[in-house]
């Protein structure tokens, strides 16, 4: 039986993921990032709203951008929404 060489030692934490594959849904995230629109309709040939929403949810998350924005499905549409976080003012 072979011997396989190894080193181990102790860390604090995982490396982070250093590169994050590209999405076909990338560039719509990024138009909608560079416009200046708070919502928009995305409709994308051949595929149903609520797929295309959770891709987006998907790229938004692993973008770590879901501060910033939101995407959503309802009645056949899916949009992006940018995220307005308005200080509250005291009474």
């Amino acid at each position: 039986m072979s011997v396989i060489k190894f080193e181990m030692r102790q860390v604090d934490e995982k490396r982070k993921k250093l590169s994050i594959k590209a999405s076909r849904y990338d560039p719509i995230i990024d138009q909608f990032i560079a416009g200046g629109e708070k919502l928009v309709e995305i409709s994308v040939e051949d595929k149903k709203a609520p797929y295309v929403a959770t891709q987006l949810k998907k790229r938004i998350g692993l973008r770590e951008l879901q501060l910033e924005m939101e995407a959503s499905a309802a009645g056949g549409f899916v949009y992006l929404e940018k995220i307005t976080t308005e200080p509250t003012q005291g009474v």
